[in-house]
């Protein structure tokens, strides 16, 4: 019993091992904390939109990392700065490197960042664009509950 114990955590030792060669170096993407309200604070941007067309920008041919998807929307609804009636969100490819994904012809609710005077404007995973479905932005932030004790004196 105890050869094959030591036999299991050879394997698994050596498995773990290779994953870490095989795998190379990773990113995650890593989002601050706060709900969509923070979210909306965040941004400079905040609008509905449906997506016209998707197109891949493609950067350093050596790796996949800087590629962009240049989303174009017909802007609905302003909540927050201006944008021109169309306009082209970028984001990165990977979610690993922050990158959101959105479908042709759905509406999102887009959380963006960035100077829109050249038509563009940036939107991350950790941005808070998502389907327009479930309704306009939470524009408030989430506050703290307090509870405050009276004592009784004699």
């Amino acid at each position: 019993m105890k050869k094959l114990a030591h036999v299991a955590g050879v394997l698994t030792l050596t498995a773990g091992l290779l994953t870490a060669v095989f795998a190379g170096s990773a990113s995650a993407c890593s989002c601050p904390p706060g709900g969509e309200g923070e979210k909306f604070q965040r941004a400079d941007h905040v609008f509905s939109g449906l997506v016209l067309a998707k197109v891949l920008e493609a950067g350093d041919p050596s790796t996949s990392l800087d590629d962009l998807n240049r989303f174009v929307l017909l802007v609905g609804t302003e909540y927050k700065g201006r944008v021109p009636r169309v306009v082209s969100v970028t984001s990165a490819v990977q979610g690993a490197t922050c990158g959101v994904e959105m479908l042709e012809r759905r509406r999102y609710v887009v959380f963006a960042t960035g100077d829109a005077a050249d038509r563009r404007v940036e939107a991350t995973l950790c941005g808070g664009t998502r389907l327009a479905d479930s309704g306009p932005p939470v524009t408030t932030t989430s506050t703290p509950v307090t509870t405050t004790c009276a004592t009784a004196t004699s």
